[in-house]
C-alpha cells in the first residue's frame, strides 16, 4: 500500500502530502485543519503493545522529552491507524564523534528520566537478554539447521554460549530494568538549531536493562556513544558486563526467528556479531 485509502483521509479531513515510509509502522505526512501531521498506519500486533507505546510517549513528553504522543487509534480496512503531530528537525551528520558522544549523553538522560516513570508491564512479545539467552528454545532451532546452514549455526551458537558465559552469575533477573527507546539511532534523534526537537520510533520500546538500549545505539562499533554515556552516568561492572551479552542477544534472537521461519540471514547478523571494539573488553580480539 503506497498510499492511505481514500475513504479514511475523507473520514479523517486529512490531506495527503508526503510518503514517510518506516519499518514496521507505515507514515505519511498529512494535512489536518491547516496543521502537518503524521498519520501512521499500525503494523498487526496486540493492542497491549500498542497502548504500551502510547502511554510511554506521554509519560515522556510529561518529562519534557519532544515526542510525538500519537492520538487513540481508529480502526479501518483490517488496520489500526494514528495521528500524530509533526516533529520538525534533522538528524545530525552521519555518525561522527561529536554526534556519537552527544548520542550517548542524551541516551544517559533518557534513562535517568525513564526511572521517574511509574513501573510498566513489560511490552507483549519482548523479552531481556537473559530470557532469550537461556531459552532451550534457541538451542533446538540451531540444531534442526545446523545441517543446512553450518557456518551460520556455528557462529551464532558460538556467541551464545560465550554470551551465556559473560552474564553467569551476574544475576540479571534480579536486577531492576527501565522502559528503553529500543532504537537510539541518529535518524531517530531530530535537531533544530542545535537543540533537540524529536525523539521518534518508540515502535522497538519495551521494559529492559538500561545497556540494552546501546543494542541499537552503539551497535557493536561506535565505541564514543557509550563514551558519551558514561559522561553522563557512570556504568557498574555489572552493567559494562552485560553490553556485549545484550547486543549478541539482540542479533540472536533475530537469527533463530528467522531460521524457524526458514529464512537464511543475508550476511547482516553474522557480519554484526564477529564486529569487534576495544569497548568489548575480553571479547574485543577472541573470534569463532
Amino acid at each position: 500500500m503506497s498510499s492511505p485509502p481514500e475513504n479514511l483521509l475523507t473520514m479523517l479531513e486529512l490531506r495527503l502530502l508526503a510518503e514517510l515510509g518506516g519499518r514496521l509502522n507505515r507514515h505519511w505526512l498529512v494535512k489536518a485543519k491547516g496543521e502537518r501531521k503524521v498519520l501512521r498506519r499500525w503494523s498487526p500486533q496486540p493492542e497491549m503493545s500498542i497502548e504500551y507505546e502510547r502511554i510511554l510517549m506521554v509519560r515522556f513528553g510529561e518529562l519534557g522529552w519532544p515526542v510525538a504522543c500519537l492520538d487513540e487509534p481508529v480502526e479501518y480496512d483490517g488496520y489500526l491507524w494514528s495521528l500524530a503531530p509533526f516533529l520538525p528537525g534533522e538528524p545530525m551528520a552521519a555518525d561522527n564523534p561529536v554526534e556519537l558522544r552527544t548520542r550517548g549523553r542524551l541516551l544517559a538522560q533518557f534513562h535517568a528520566d525513564a526511572t521517574r516513570i511509574d513501573p510498566m508491564a513489560q511490552r507483549s512479545g519482548w523479552r531481556r537478554c537473559e530470557e532469550i539467552l537461556f531459552d532451550p528454545e534457541a538451542d533446538r532451532i540451531l540444531s534442526e539447521n545446523e545441517s543446512t546452514w553450518p557456518e551460520e549455526v556455528r557462529i551464532i551458537r558460538w556467541h551464545m554460549d560465550r554470551a551465556r558465559l559473560r552474564i553467569d552469575g551476574l544475576n540479571l533477573s534480579d536486577r531492576r530494568g527501565v522502559p528503553i527507546h529500543g532504537d537510539f539511532a541518529r535518524w531517530n534523534l531530530l535537531f533544530d538549531r542545535g537543540r533537540l526537537s524529536g525523539l521518534i520510533d518508540f515502535e522497538a520500546a519495551h521494559n529492559d536493562h538500561r545497556v540494552a538500549d546501546f543494542a541499537l545505539a552503539w551497535r557493536g562499533k561506535y565505541d564514543e556513544v557509550i563514551q558519551g554515556y558514561e559522561e553522563v552516568s557512570p556504568l557498574e561492572p555489572e552493567e559494562r558486563a552485560t553490553i556485549v551479552p545484550a547486543w549478541w542477544a539482540w542479533l540472536i534472537e533475530g537469527a533463530c526467528r528467522d531460521m524457524r521461519n526458514g529464512n537464511l540471514d543475508d550476511g547482516w547478523t553474522v557480519t554484526k556479531l564477529l564486529c569487534r571494539t576495544s569497548a568489548m573488553g575480553p571479547d574485543a580480539k577472541d573470534l569463532p
